[in-house]
């Protein structure tokens, strides 16, 4: 059964105990005034509660939503309610309360106002048959005004409550709508809890199938567990490999252990061997390291184990006595990065359960691996400046104090250039700032390769503004350098589709321990001296005189 429904049986149950109310009040009064003749209130109560009756078998079947029976029913329950207010010759009040509450019920359904009028005619119709010209007198006039414009007043505050009900059910149902849905996202976790949970019932049996094979393996188990706590502990990739070669090579008893890396940036290998050979022996292999067979065994995903070693069948085991080698891939998903590499001279030398070993050992290896190369490269992104691809002022602030601190530790000399690229706003306003930003760019390069000549570092210090360093380099042969570097640059032609532009810088050197003794004095005293530059007319080099400063 609908809301509605059960609602207007509600009412109609009400309706029917007013009604019998009514009945026994007649019958009551009847005999009290003894009285044996059937009055028209009897009669009009008994149609009212016939008509009742009716009602609700008529929603027992359904029927009630047909419009026309619905209407019909409703007028029959006003004129009933109607009697009730004139049936004394007068204006009633329980008729009164009899009418609104059926004009309650039906507005309870159909909350539409505006035919308010068409059901307060039973009222004025009932008024005028039962009291004819009485009906027209001011004190009826009066009363039934009150009455409609009461029942109106009542309405209308029920209407507003009602509002007010929908209103905040649509809340309480958007909430319970949110309920829903997050009961439904918190199913879906609970699905996936399960699921992992099931994959981690997999991984535990698969676990259990391991120890169980590694049971009389108590050594291979033990370098499980120290690889795994190396990689839980070292942050340091190549100190972590250089262990785990240490580990396999000491528990396992092989003559060599090798961890190839390939690196990215430059296709080039890195090695961290650990070996019963001699140098020379680990140099060869390090140098036939990148052949063909090996690539190969990077980009696939199974574990190599050759226990009848053919010596002619490797390249990469030439000058060594090798009985028998696993080959086991680096991989991490769909990324390889290396191999490790495990020798004997017996052969069959390596197990089934040594394959279970290694592989586990690849994993968290290529875990350590890829970590590494996340924070590396994160590092790299802080400190570097993004438009020119050079160390930004934050990487100098950090790394300024600790290498002056190594040349006096050391007593040996460090010096600094401070340059700025001359007139660069004129680039900017001139030809835009896509060429202003090229002229950065160009300016750039052409001071790293400069620096990286002479194990020098370059920074971006501001806009347009560069710094440099020169560890174990006195003032003098800095100055050099920078005059250089300023002529390189003089000579610069930069074209960009029509435009041709020259460029010009103006520097200014410092150096530790002949113009300053700390950080702060060696770029505060290059910075000066740049600015003496830039008074001299630009585009020169100038040295920062001794504790003077340049008329600025």
């Amino acid at each position: 059964m609908t809301k509605s429904k059960s609602l207007e049986k509600y009412y109609t149950y009400i309706y029917i105990g007013i009604l019998l109310f009514i009945l026994i009040h007649l019958e009551l009064s009847k005999l009290v005034e003894n009285i044996n003749k059937i009055s028209l209130s009897l009669v009009i109560t008994i149609i009212g509660l016939i008509t009742m009756v009716v009602k609700l078998f008529i929603l027992e079947k359904g029927l009630l939503e047909k419009g026309k029976i619905y209407i019909l029913l409703k007028i029959a329950e006003l004129f009933v309610a109607s009697f009730f207010i004139y049936y004394e010759q007068e204006v009633n009040i329980i008729g009164a309360l009899i009418y609104v509450l059926t004009l309650l019920e039906i507005f309870s359904f159909n909350n539409e106002l505006k035919f308010m009028l068409y059901y307060f005619s039973p009222i004025i119709i009932t008024g005028i048959l039962m009291l004819g010209k009485e009906f027209f007198t001011y004190y009826i006039i009066i009363n039934t005004i009150f009455i409609i414009l009461l029942d109106i007043f009542i309405i209308y505050i029920v209407q507003c409550i009602l509002k007010d009900i929908i209103e905040k059910k649509e809340e309480v149902s958007k909430l319970l709508e949110q309920e829903k849905e997050k009961n439904k996202q918190l199913i879906e976790i609970k699905k996936h809890i399960e699921k992992s949970n099931k994959e981690l019932e997999r991984q535990k049996e698969e676990m259990r199938k391991t120890r169980d094979s590694f049971r009389n393996s108590v050594a291979e188990l033990f370098i499980l567990k120290e690889t795994s706590s190396y990689i839980g502990s070292i942050l340091e990739i190549q100190q972590l490999l250089e262990l785990v070669c240490d580990m396999i090579m000491g528990i396992m008893g092989v003559d060599s252990c090798s961890i190839i890396v390939y690196n990215e940036k430059d296709s080039s290998l890195d090695f961290h061997v650990k070996s019963i050979y001699s140098k020379e022996v680990i140099e060869n292999f390090k140098a036939k390291g990148w052949s063909s067979y090996l690539r190969e065994k990077m980009k696939n995903k199974e574990i190599l184990i050759d226990n009848n070693v053919d010596p002619n069948k490797y390249s990469f085991l030439e000058g060594r006595k090798v009985g028998s080698f696993v080959a086991v891939p680096l991989r991490k998903g769909n990324t390889s990065y290396g191999l490790i590499l495990a020798e004997h001279s017996l052969e069959n030398y390596f197990s089934t359960s040594s394959t279970d070993l290694f592989k586990a050992v690849s994993m968290q290896v290529a875990m350590a691996i890829e970590n590494a190369k996340l924070y590396e490269k994160m590092e790299e992104i802080a400190e570097k400046d993004g438009l020119t691809n050079i160390y930004n002022r934050l990487y100098l602030q950090k790394i300024m104090p600790k290498l002056v601190e190594d040349a006096k530790k050391n007593n040996t000399p460090i010096s600094v250039a401070i340059f700025d690229i001359d007139h660069f706003k004129k680039f900017n306003d001139t030809y835009g700032h896509i060429f202003g930003d090229e002229v950065l760019k160009a300016v750039a390069n052409l001071a790293k390769k400069k620096l990286e000549a002479y194990g020098g570092i370059i920074a971006r210090y501001g806009g347009e503004e560069f710094f440099m360093i020169f560890p174990n380099l006195g003032i003098k042969e800095v100055a050099d350098i920078v005059e250089e570097l300023r002529q390189e640059i003089e000579n610069i032609e930069l074209k960009k589709q029509n435009i041709k532009a020259k460029i010009t810088a103006s520097f200014g050197v410092s150096g530790y321990p002949e113009i300053a003794d700390n950080y702060t004095e060696l770029i505060r005293t290059a910075d000066d001296a740049m600015y003496c530059s830039k008074n001299r007319g630009r585009n020169c080099v100038t040295i920062a005189p001794i504790n003077v400063k340049c008329n600025l």
